[in-house]
């Protein structure tokens, strides 16, 4: 891969999908979709009943603004009920999720180890430069790539749930917070791209050169008797130098992106704790609204903005998974080219 291009295309991504799909409709694959609808499920549940808080939340602030006793003690029952619904449904949740990653993981893991021993690819890797560190790639992307990219579908799944849901309490609140919310989702989602774009290339380019300093000091421990009877221990520091200045000079530049970044996600965040209030208070102060709903509308638009703006929220997650698609998607797709082809002597031999 040329080092200057952006790690993801459409290739990549058809790629991914590819291999969702190998996974859904492998041996595997039933218990996979069993799993995966059970998670959207719990989702629904977890969503419902983010609705049910929103609204005891209002009727529980308004109690306490009447000095209503009965109301309050009997809405902060069912704060207590809605807790620990959720609280179940979150934990069932989370052990769906990470059965059906590990469930992936071993799979994916499994079919590429395969074919990368049958057909003998490490010694047709040995001098490529475009599958390099395959070790790394079958270990630790596959791991990131199942777990993570798990994670990220439900998010988003989760994140469009969310905005649906909520979208119909805030616009019965206020429909002139429901267009600030998106107008200032979206205003700071493409702020957010411009800031942070550069680090989905410098985090693939972090996994090489991390990856090439292991090798580079497993080949110097294998090695260390030809080393000393060559005389070459200047030689060997030097290149495991050169190494390290690579990768720290990286991480640099990986740290400047993320304070630029971090300047605008801080800032952000923080307003979105402040319009609701800003926005719903002169008209509770001008009597044409209960208190609650002050407390409601302050759920709903956050919860709202949450969903919008999973690309300023997890725009450094996105990133380093970004970088890890792309290198697995190469190394899984030249192992794939193999699979179904017939082995011969000639072929297994490399050169």
């Amino acid at each position: 891969m040329n080092k200057q291009e952006f790690p993801i295309s459409r290739h990549t991504l058809r790629r991914l999908r590819h291999t969702i799909w190998l996974f859904l409709t492998s041996a595997v694959g039933g218990r996979a979709r069993l799993l995966l609808v059970a998670l959207f499920g719990l989702m629904l549940c977890i969503n419902g009943m983010n609705v049910i808080n929103s609204f005891i939340s209002r009727y529980f602030m308004s109690a306490i603004e009447k000095q209503d006793m009965a109301g309050f003690v009997h809405y902060a029952w069912l704060f207590l009920a809605v807790f620990a619904g959720s609280t179940l449904v979150a934990v069932l949740f989370r052990f769906t999720e990470e059965h059906l990653g590990l469930l992936w993981r071993r799979y994916l893991t499994q079919r590429v180890t395969g074919i990368y021993i049958d057909r003998r690819l490490y010694l047709r890797t040995a001098g490529e430069d475009v599958i390099s560190n395959p070790d790394q790639r079958i270990t630790e992307d596959i791991k990131q790539l199942t777990t993570v990219t798990l994670s990220f579908v439900l998010m988003i799944a989760n994140g469009t749930m969310t905005a649906v849901s909520f979208s119909g309490v805030l616009w019965s609140l206020s429909p002139k917070l429901l267009l600030v919310a998106v107008v200032y989702a979206l205003a700071g989602s493409k702020f957010a791209i411009w800031l942070g774009r550069p680090l989905v290339l410098l985090s693939y380019r972090q996994a090489d050169f991390e990856a090439d300093f292991r090798s580079e000091l497993i080949r110097t421990r294998e090695e260390g008797a030809k080393i000393i009877e060559a005389d070459r221990e200047v030689e060997v520091k030097q290149q495991l130098v050169a190494r390290i200045d690579a990768l720290v000079a990286n991480i640099r530049h990986i740290i400047a992106v993320n304070r630029n970044l971090n300047f605008f996600t801080s800032g952000y965040n923080h307003m979105i704790q402040l319009r609701p209030v800003v926005l719903v208070a002169p008209v509770f102060i001008l009597g044409r609204v209960e208190f609650g709903v002050i407390a409601q509308s302050a759920m709903a638009f956050s919860a709202l903005l949450g969903a919008f703006s999973l690309i300023i929220t997890q725009f450094q997650a996105i990133s380093s998974y970004a970088s890890v698609m792309a290198r697995l998607s190469e190394f899984v797709e030249h192992a794939e080219q193999y699979a179904d082809k017939p082995k011969s002597p000639d072929a297994d031999t490399p050169g």
